[in-house]
């Protein structure tokens, strides 16, 4: 039945099947080489598998981002971040950064963060930089979107598994946020040293940078808002995605006063659709996962991995390894909802912490939206851009390196993910 069910998906793939279709098409496939249950088992398990309060929460984050442009949530976040460190050479590119990690606790979501940023920034970055280098940054800042919170691939992670926190796991990845943040404005730095970038010369005057700040305390109350609601037991991370958007129509319609109301409909509509793609890979993922689940792969696998090596880090390199090629050929919601209730058992058969795997799962997978061939925030960029994937692959290398650099801390060290949260008594 796995081998039906590995093949079916496989060659789905091969064949340019959209990947939650495979997924459909293999849980079918292995139904039918089994023999056992009966073909409704799937829609009952796609249903089971979206079928969670948790996953609402998506949709809100996402409505949230789509709303950020049009309220002018965006343009106050660049100029404050211009205001920090718009005079540092590569300029630009650091207000990309710094933008970039106000904007993630907004909007949870790789993707937006790169087409929203990169839609504002690339053509300034263009004409200052090259085309090539400005690609490469925004595609690495995205990937800080979904690990300093709010995150997507968070909630997801933690509906597929039981008793996770998706406030801890929110928590887990503010530290290691911070360091892919710095150092890769220290990466911006060497290259615009290396390369004579220009430096801005005119300098902001005193009343001009509070004037910046004076303007963009709203938008960095925002995160503030959703995150210490959660953390202080006020509302849930559903909720939370429902205050991010109420506090975005509040925003855009009373204190920008950018916001109309015919901005809402394609809002809700991008929205929409974004989430329907994301909740069928989730349904079908759940069912494939099921029909994995009775057949013991996870204890399988367990076994299989002991045998080899007892150690708990050896097993974490093996991971790291696995799902770093995992998230190079597969999307991030599926390849969470699929390999999670695997994984997660057999990480806790080797006494590690549950926080600690998930955190090193999500970033692993994170890292896999700017991988080829199938990462996604590379196709985003390269069509903002209006260049090749294999120029933005190449442009990104150094971001990329460092983000790796990140992960081996952050799975070895875990007291980078887990400072944060253990200190609110999570």
């Amino acid at each position: 039945m796995l081998t039906v069910l590995g093949l079916v998906f496989a060659i789905s793939v091969l064949i340019g099947v959209p990947i939650a279709m495979g997924l459909g098409l293999a849980a079918v496939g292995g139904i039918l080489a089994w023999g056992k249950v009966p073909l409704y088992l799937i829609p009952q398990r796609m249903f089971t598998g979206v079928d969670s309060f948790v996953l609402m929460a998506i949709p809100f984050f996402m409505l949230a981002g789509e709303l950020m442009d049009a309220t002018g949530i965006l343009d106050r976040m660049l100029k404050f971040a211009d205001a920090l460190v718009g005079r540092i050479r590569g300029g630009i590119a650091h207000v990309n950064v710094v933008a970039g990690m106000i904007l993630s606790g907004v909007s949870g979501s790789a993707v937006a963060d790169a087409s929203a940023i990169g839609s504002a920034l690339l053509p300034v970055m263009k004409k200052e930089y090259g085309i090539d280098f400005g690609a490469g940054v925004v595609s690495g800042a995205a990937a800080l979107g979904p690990i300093i919170p709010p995150s997507i691939p968070m909630i997801i992670y933690a509906a597929s598994t039981s008793g996770m926190s998706v406030a801890a796991l929110f928590l887990s990845g503010v530290v290691p946020g911070l360091l892919i943040g710095l150092g890769m404005m220290v990466t911006i730095y060497i290259i615009a040293r290396m390369r004579k970038y220009p430096v801005r010369k005119e300098r902001l005057g005193a009343r001009e940078f509070f004037a910046r700040t004076k303007r963009a305390i709203p938008t960095l109350v925002m995160p503030i808002v959703v995150l210490g609601g959660i953390l202080g037991g006020v509302f849930t991370a559903t909720e939370a995605g429902v205050v991010a958007v109420v506090y975005a129509l509040i925003f855009g319609f009373f204190i920008s006063k950018e916001l109309k109301l015919h901005h809402i409909p394609p809002a809700l509509l991008k929205a929409g659709v974004t989430t329907s793609v994301v909740f069928l890979l989730i349904a079908t993922a759940n069912a494939v996962s099921w029909l994995v689940t009775t057949q013991q792969v996870p204890n399988l696998m367990s076994a299989y991995l002991k045998s080899i090596s007892p150690s708990p880090l050896v097993f974490l390199l093996i991971v790291n390894i696995f799902l770093l090629i995992v998230g190079c050929l597969m999307e991030t919601a599926a390849a969470l909802i699929m390999l999670v209730p695997i994984l997660a058992p057999i990480a806790a058969s080797y006494g590690i912490d549950p926080l600690h795997f998930g955190f090193v799962v999500v970033m692993n997978l994170v890292i896999g939206l700017i991988t080829p061939p199938v990462g996604v925030v590379l196709f985003v960029v390269g069509g903002l851009a209006n260049i090749s994937m294999e120029r933005v692959v190449r442009a990104v290398w150094p971001h990329l390196i460092w983000q790796l650099v990140v992960l081996a801390l952050v799975t070895y060290f875990p007291g980078l993910s887990l400072w944060v949260p253990r200190m609110l008594g999570y």
